[in-house]
C-alpha cells in the first residue's frame, strides 16, 4: 500500500493547480478534432521543461486520461470522434443526442470513463509486474489475431447491412496499404505526390466523419431554421449516475476489455472501445438496439477507452516499452527528466512514481466534475446555426489535419477522403466500419509479415500462428464472436420470417434492367472494387499478398451488393438527391478554393476569407443578410478565429500553414 503515502504530493497547492490545469485542457483539447490524446501530450510536454519531474508528469497525466473522455464530446454532438478512441462512442452518443439526451449522454460518458479510468489504474497499482510479465508474451502472431479479433467486429458496425458493413470494412483494410510497406519499403498504390507518407489515421478519421457532416449541412443551405438536433430537457446528475450503475454488466464488459487491450503494447484505445462495445451488444438482451441511442453501448466504449489508460503504462513503467502511442511521448517526458523507466523505477524513484500513479486516481474524479460541468456549455452547441457551425468545423478540420504531422498533403488527403465518404453514404457505406479496417490494417499486416519472417526460420505458419496458449485463446475468442455473429442474424432472419417470405424475388430482365437504371450508385460500387482488385494485382512481390487478399475480399462483398440490388424487390431503390446537390455545389466550390488556397494565403486568411464567403452567401441565400446579422456575423468570424489564434499560435505555438498572407 505504498501508494497511500504519496497522495500528499498530489494534494499540495502547485501540484494541484497543475492537476486541474492539465484536466481541464485536456477535455477542452480532446473535444476538438484532430487533437487526440498522443497529440496533447506532445503539445504540452514544452511547459514541462522548467517544471519538477512530480509536476510535469502530472500535467501528462491528467492531459492524457482526460483528452480519451473529452474526445467523446464532438462524437456525441456531431458525430465527429475527437480521437479514433472515440469511434465507438459516436455510435450510440450521436443517436442519444438526436433523441434530446445529449447532456445524458455527456453525463453517462464521463461517469463511466471515470469508472473505467480507476479501476484501469488500480490495476497499474496492483497488478504491474505480473502484467508486465504477460505484456512480453505479446509477438507477433498474438498482436496478428488481436486485430483479427477487431476485425470480426467489422461487419457488425453497419446495422443496416451486414454485407455493405463488411465491405466498408475491406475498403479501409486496402486504405490502410497505400503508401510505402513497412517491411520492405516497396511504394505501393501512390497515386499522387500527396500520398507518399501514406494515410494518416487522423486525417482520415476528421475527413471520413467531419467532412460528409460539413456537406449534408451545405446541401441543406445551411438553413437557419430549428435544427435536427436540440439540447432536450436537462438532466440531474443523479439520474445520470443511477443510469450508469444501473448498467453494470456494460461497465464490466467496458472496463475489462479496455484493461486486457490496454495491456498489448502496440493495441490502442480505438480497439479498445470497438470490441467492447460490440462484447456489450452481444451480451445483451437486445442487441438490436445498439446504434441506435442504447446507453449501454456508449457506457461500455467510454468505460474502456478510459480503462485502458493504466494498463498501457504498465510495460512502460515496469519494462520501458510504451503500450501505446501516448505512452511512448509520455516516455519522452520521463527521460528529459532524467527518469529512467524499468524494473527498479519505483524502487530508485518511489516518489516521483507514485505521485503520478496518485495523481492519475485524483485526476479521474476531477475528470466527472469538469466534464458534468462542461456538459451542460457543450449541449449548446447543438444551438449553433448551421450558418456558423459548418465553416467553423471546416477551419478546426484543417487546423487539426496539419498540425498532426505539419503536412498539407494530409490537408489534401483528408479533403479527397471526406468527399469520397459523402458518396459512399449515399450508397449505403458508413464511415465507422471503414475507419476500423484502416486502424487495423496496418497492425494486421505489419504483424502477420513480420511472423511469417519469424516462422519461416523456425517451425513453419502454422505452427507458429496456431499453437500456444495466448494463440488458442485469441483464435477461439475469434471464433465466438463470428459464431455469435451468425447465430444472432439467424435469430433476426427468424423472427422476420413472414417479411421474408412477403418479399418476392423476380428474375425478369426487363425488371433486372430497370433496377440497374435506378440503382445507379451500385455501378460506382462495383466499379470501386474491380478499379482496387486491378491496381492490387498489377503488383509483384511479397508485399502485395495482403493487398491482393483484400482485393479479393472486396470482390466477394460487392458481388453480393450486386444481386442484392438487382433480385430483391424488398429493397428500396437508392439514387442521389439532386437538389441537395445543386445547394451543395457553391458550397463546395468555396471548400475546393480554401483546402487549395489556404497553403499559399496562410491559414488564418483563408479561414476568415472561407468563413465570410460561406456565412455571407448562405445569408443572401435565407433573406437574412440585415445590418444587425453582417456585424454579428464579423464578430462571430473574428472571435472564433482570435480564440484559435491566441490558444494555439501565441500559447502552444502550433505550427499552421503560413502564406504570403496570415
Amino acid at each position: 500500500m505504498e501508494f497511500l503515502h504519496f497522495f500528499g504530493n498530489v494534494l499540495a497547492p502547485d501540484n494541484f493547480a497543475i492537476l486541474v490545469f492539465g484536466t481541464v485542457a485536456g477535455l477542452l483539447f480532446g473535444a476538438i478534432p484532430g487533437l487526440s490524446p498522443t497529440m496533447t501530450v506532445a503539445l504540452l510536454i514544452p511547459f514541462t521543461f522548467h517544471m519538477h519531474a512530480i509536476g510535469g508528469l502530472i500535467l501528462l497525466g491528467a492531459a492524457y486520461t482526460s483528452t480519451v473522455a473529452g474526445g467523446a464530446v464532438s462524437a456525441i454532438l456531431l458525430k465527429i470522434p475527437g480521437a479514433p478512441a472515440n469511434i465507438a462512442t459516436a455510435l450510440d452518443g450521436h443517436e442519444m443526442a438526436k433523441k434530446q439526451q445529449a447532456t445524458t449522454a455527456l453525463h453517462l460518458c464521463f461517469i463511466s470513463s471515470a469508472i473505467g479510468g480507476v479501476l484501469g489504474v488500480f490495476v497499474l497499482i496492483f497488478c504491474s509486474p505480473l502484467l508486465a510479465t504477460v505484456a512480453l508474451d505479446f509477438g507477433p502472431s498474438q498482436l496478428f489475431w488481436v486485430a483479427i479479433l477487431g476485425v470480426t467486429v467489422i461487419a457488425t458496425l453497419d446495422s443496416s447491412s451486414t454485407v455493405k458493413g463488411l465491405m466498408s470494412g475491406v475498403l479501409g483494410l486496402w486504405l490502410s496499404t497505400i503508401g510505402y510497406d513497412d517491411i520492405q519499403g516497396v511504394e505501393r498504390f501512390i497515386f499522387s505526390e500527396h500520398l507518399q507518407s501514406g494515410i494518416h489515421i487522423i486525417p482520415a478519421l476528421i475527413g471520413l466523419f467531419a467532412i460528409p457532416q460539413i456537406l449534408d449541412m451545405l446541401g441543406d443551405g445551411l438553413a437557419d431554421r430549428k435544427r435536427e438536433i436540440i439540447q432536450g430537457t436537462r438532466q440531474s446528475i443523479g439520474h445520470s449516475l443511477r443510469l450508469c450503475l444501473g448498467r453494470g454488466k456494460s461497465l464490466g464488459i467496458g472496463s475489462i476489455v479496455g484493461i486486457i487491450i490496454g495491456l498489448i503494447p502496440g493495441a490502442g484505445g480505438q480497439i479498445a472501445g470497438l470490441v467492447s462495445w460490440d462484447q456489450a451488444r452481444k451480451m445483451s438482451k437486445h442487441p438490436e438496439k445498439f446504434g441506435t441511442g442504447e446507453p449501454d453501448g456508449l457506457i461500455a466504449a467510454e468505460s474502456a477507452n478510459n480503462a485502458m489508460v493504466g494498463p498501457s503504462l504498465v510495460p512502460l513503467l515496469t519494462l520501458s516499452v510504451p503500450g501505446s502511442p501516448t505512452a511512448a511521448v509520455l516516455l519522452g517526458g520521463l527521460l528529459i527528466h532524467g527518469i529512467f523507466p524499468g524494473p527498479n523505477l519505483f524502487r530508485d524513484h518511489a516518489e516521483v512514481a507514485w505521485t503520478f500513479v496518485d495523481s492519475l486516481l485524483v485526476g479521474q474524479l476531477l475528470m466527472v466534475i469538469f466534464g458534468i460541468a462542461l456538459s451542460g456549455v457543450a449541449a449548446k452547441v447543438l444551438k449553433i446555426p448551421k450558418l456558423y457551425l459548418a465553416p467553423a468545423i471546416t477551419v478546426l478540420a484543417v487546423f487539426g489535419t496539419y498540425s498532426v504531422q505539419h503536412s498539407y498533403s494530409d490537408v489534401i488527403v483528408m479533403f479527397a477522403l471526406g468527399l469520397a465518404m459523402w458518396l459512399l453514404e449515399r450508397m449505403g457505406l458508413r464511415s465507422a466500419p471503414l475507419v476500423l479496417g484502416l486502424v487495423l490494417g496496418g497492425i494486421a499486416e505489419t504483424n502477420f509479415v513480420q511472423g511469417a519472417i519469424i516462422a519461416g526460420a523456425n517451425d513453419g505458419m502454422a505452427r507458429y500462428f496456431l499453437s500456444g496458449g495466448l494463440n488458442i485463446s485469441l483464435i477461439a475468442l475469434c471464433a465466438a464472436s463470428i459464431l455469435y455473429s451468425v447465430w444472432s442474424q439467424r435469430r433476426a432472419r427468424a423472427a422476420n420470417k413472414p417479411t421474408i417470405r412477403a418479399a418476392a424475388i423476380e428474375f425478369s430482365p426487363r425488371t433486372i434492367a430497370r433496377r440497374l437504371i435506378q440503382n445507379k450508385p451500385i455501378f460506382i460500387l462495383i466499379g470501386l472494387a474491380v478499379g482496387i482488385s486491378w491496381a492490387s494485382f498489377q503488383g509483384a512481390g511479397s508485399a502485395y499478398i495482403f493487398p491482393k487478399l483484400l482485393a479479393v475480399l472486396l470482390l466477394l462483398t460487392a458481388l453480393p451488393e450486386l444481386l442484392l440490388t438487382l433480385f430483391a424487390t424488398d429493397r428500396a431503390p437508392r439514387s442521389i438527391d439532386k437538389h441537395k446537390i445543386r445547394q451543395l455545389f457553391p458550397g463546395l466550390i468555396g471548400l475546393g478554393i480554401y483546402i487549395f488556397v489556404a497553403e499559399a494565403a496562410g491559414f488564418y486568411a483563408a479561414a476568415a476569407a472561407l468563413m465570410a464567403a460561406l456565412i455571407f452567401y448562405y445569408a443572401h441565400r435565407l433573406a437574412a443578410l440585415t445590418r444587425r446579422k453582417i456585424i454579428a456575423h464579423m464578430l462571430f468570424i473574428a472571435g472564433f478565429l482570435g480564440i484559435l489564434y491566441a490558444l494555439f499560435s501565441v500559447v502552444l505555438q502550433v505550427q499552421t500553414p503560413t502564406g504570403w498572407l496570415l
